[in-house]
């Protein structure tokens, strides 16, 4: 798991590295930061290598180091950043649950024309293929095999996209494409904002039809957050 993005609150990192010297500071930054990416050995000449320092400056602060981070099984941890990865992992296996439950969905709704092989692929043609797109499709028995989606048609209402049956998007429809670092940029532009009621809002501009249905809801859905919530309160 890749983090790309963390919350940091300024006032209470301030007060944590307020007695720091400025060595102290600059090493248990870059510590803490490499903290959510990787394990850090009790070793001083890796951890100067991690924080960009020689190794008689990690001996130089050894003591710090032992008091910000915990060691277990030969490795410092940060109690901080043990909370925020274990938070990430949680969205990460929730959002992954949704898209395989929403495949799950559409691949009872859409069943392939085509015979199949015996290994359950259809028989060499490409055309069976669905479009990466074809998420914003949902769950709904009655539909036919809708209409692919390709390159240069240009954006395409939801209506267009199911053969001009008027398809109803829901909020589940959005939020379980988002992975885990979308829910955290969006947490970034749209701070105090509720991520579902969010997607609610955009869902209803999609099926109302005064908004287009974009080609990929994991990078316009982030960014409509953004100007959605620019200079207004949750």
């Amino acid at each position: 798991m890749r983090i790309h993005t963390v919350q940091l609150n300024l006032a209470d990192f301030d007060k944590g590295t307020s007695g720091l010297s400025p060595l102290e500071f600059t090493i248990y930054t870059r510590l803490f930061l490499a903290a959510y990416e990787r394990r850090l050995p009790d070793n001083d000449e890796i951890l100067a290598r991690i924080a960009r320092v020689e190794k008689k400056d990690i001996k130089k602060v050894r003591k710090m180091i032992e008091e910000k981070f915990k060691k277990v099984d030969g490795f410092f941890q940060n109690s901080r950043t043990e909370l925020e990865k274990e938070k990430y992992k949680k969205i990460s296996e929730k959002n992954k649950e949704n898209a395989n439950e929403r495949w799950k969905t559409k691949n009872q709704a859409m069943p392939s024309a085509l015979p199949k092989n015996e290994n359950g692929n259809a028989n060499g043609n490409p055309s069976a293929m669905l479009p990466s797109n074809q998420h914003l499709i949902t769950n709904n028995h009655n539909l036919k095999t809708p209409t692919p989606f390709t390159r240069g048609e240009g954006v395409k209402k939801i209506g267009d996209l199911v053969g001009g049956v008027g398809k109803m998007l829901k909020v589940i429809d959005i939020t379980g494409q988002l992975s885990g670092a979308d829910i955290i940029e969006i947490q970034r532009v749209a701070q105090g904002w509720d991520i579902e009621n969010l997607a609610k809002v955009y869902v209803d501009g999609i099926n109302s039809g005064s908004r287009e249905a974009p080609r990929s809801i994991p990078k316009a859905f982030p960014r409509w957050c953004e100007k959605y919530t620019k200079g207004q309160r949750p």
